[in-house]
């Protein structure tokens, strides 16, 4: 079954579980897809462990309960939610806390796919992906593995509350390269690609980006590490990204207020950064990765600035914690799958754009380093300290990059002290889609992050 065929049933079901309970509402989700993975030693295709369920919620006046099924029988989902309603209904109380089910809406959204990737033979895929990795080895005698990976997945998602009925079909296609390289008993990896909405338009990657992945891997090869000390410091936004997404990442994350486990509750309405920067987190960014219609609470998708000129404006939430701490709702309501908890999460988060050009940003930097190539990141929300790790970190000297590099780079610290040393940002804006982001070791859920190039000061080591 279709989940669009269940709009009409759910609809149905809410009213009757609304009899019993003051908000009821319904998710269906049904995810297929495909990887593709060729390496110098194998081939694997698979497909995507098909997924479909439909989650029920209630809220009794106190507190939410859920229960999902992936048997989409008439039967067994009018058991699942009438059993829901009935034991919630059980503790129902007036505690004066209600649930606000959005104005009227119903609405039906599609992603564009210019190739639909279901259209398209698996050997023409997997001869791709073959490409990739012959071409890979061609250009350079020291790589010793290479990798061409294409994958795709297909998101139908359907929100059903007695004001809305919602419906988005989704279609996210990602492209990626990797390297090993050897010389001398010593190697380097790097990896390269992009994942945005769309279909298998999106699997051809320039030749100027497979290019510029050796050319960096054969530095980094040959790079020693740098002197661990505090520098002048410019981030590219690939690095802006990871900043963006470590230092704002779970720490915002609204629930983690009710828990008490993130320091950025303190800092709400307060500066946190220096006056030029603003950060935002949207899931309407046109055809990025993270973007989507509505959250899985069925809250249409907005744009949630998270700093304004240096203050900590917002946090980013779900219905539970926005209910709780009498704050707005966010379009942050996301699960792993149907049978996950939702939770707030992040989706694209990025740094906004300044006004400076990267010539002006570099010209009086007498010693310093420009941070590339991040590679991943930690945070503590509690402490708010930070660490990044990147591969390439070039040296700047008297206002210039040199042919120096520098690998592997990490940058740890409190994240205001950080935020508070940028002096410079960056007029450009660049999204990078190859990220997932776990609530601790697990519910992931994919992101994207970015940002403008960064002139700051940090800790590197």
């Amino acid at each position: 079954m279709d989940i669009y065929e269940l709009k009409p049933f759910l609809s149905e079901l809410i009213n009757k579980m609304e009899q019993r309970v003051p908000y009821a509402a319904a998710l269906a989700t049904e995810n297929s897809g495909e990887r593709i993975t060729v390496s110098t030693r194998q081939q694997r295709s698979e497909a995507v462990d098909p997924s479909i369920g439909v989650v029920f919620t209630v809220f009794n006046g106190r507190y939410f309960k859920e229960a999902a099924t992936n048997d989409l029988s008439k039967e067994n989902l009018k058991k699942t939610a009438i059993a829901l309603a009935e034991e919630s209904a059980v503790d129902c109380s007036e505690t004066g806390i209600t649930i606000n089910p959005g104005d009227p809406a119903n609405s039906d959204f599609f992603v564009d796919s210019k190739i639909d990737n279901a259209s398209i033979k698996l050997s023409e895929k997997v001869a791709k992906c073959i490409e990739y990795k012959d071409s890979l080895h061609s250009m350079d005698r020291r790589v010793v593995s290479a990798t061409g990976h294409y994958s795709w997945v297909r998101i139908k998602e359907l929100f059903t509350n007695r004001t809305r009925q919602l419906f988005q079909d989704i279609t996210r296609s990602q492209s990626i390269v990797q390297i090993v390289m050897a010389e001398d008993s010593r190697t380097a990896r790097l990896h390269e690609g992009h994942c945005f909405q769309g279909g298998y338009e999106h699997i051809d990657l320039n030749n100027n980006i497979l290019n510029e992945m050796i050319n960096d891997c054969a530095r980094i090869l040959k790079s020693n590490r740098l002197t661990p000390g505090t520098y002048d410091c410019i981030f590219s936004p690939e690095f802006s990204g990871i900043f963006a997404h470590e230092a704002f990442g779970h720490g915002t994350e609204t629930d983690m207020f009710l828990k008490h486990r993130a320091r950025g509750q303190e800092f709400l309405g307060r500066q946190v950064a220096s006056p030029l920067v603003n950060m935002y987190d949207s899931p309407l960014l046109p055809g990025q990765g993270a973007s989507f219609f509505f959250d899985h609470e069925g809250q249409a998708a907005s744009e949630t600035q998270i700093i304004k000129d240096g203050i900590l404006i917002s946090g980013l939430t779900e219905m539970n914690s926005a209910m709780r701490l009498k704050i707005n709702r966010t379009a942050n309501g996301r699960r792993e799958s149907f049978d996950h908890k939702v939770y707030a999460r992040m989706t694209n988060t990025f740094f906004g754009p300044g006004k400076d050009n990267f010539e002006d940003m570099i010209k009086d930097i007498e010693f310093g380093y420009l941070l590339t190539r991040p590679s991943n990141g930690m945070e503590d929300p509690k402490g708010w300290g930070i660490q990044l790790e990147g591969y390439i970190a070039i040296e700047i000297k008297s206002g210039k990059l040199t042919d120096k590099y520098y690998s592997p780079v990490i940058v740890t610290g409190y994240v205001p002290d950080l935020l508070m040393s940028i002096t410079m940002v960056g007029n450009d804006l660049k999204i990078s889609g190859l990220g997932m982001c776990g609530k601790g070791h697990k519910e992931w859920v994919k992101v994207t992050d970015g940002g403008p190039y960064l002139r700051l000061k940090a800790r590197l080591g």
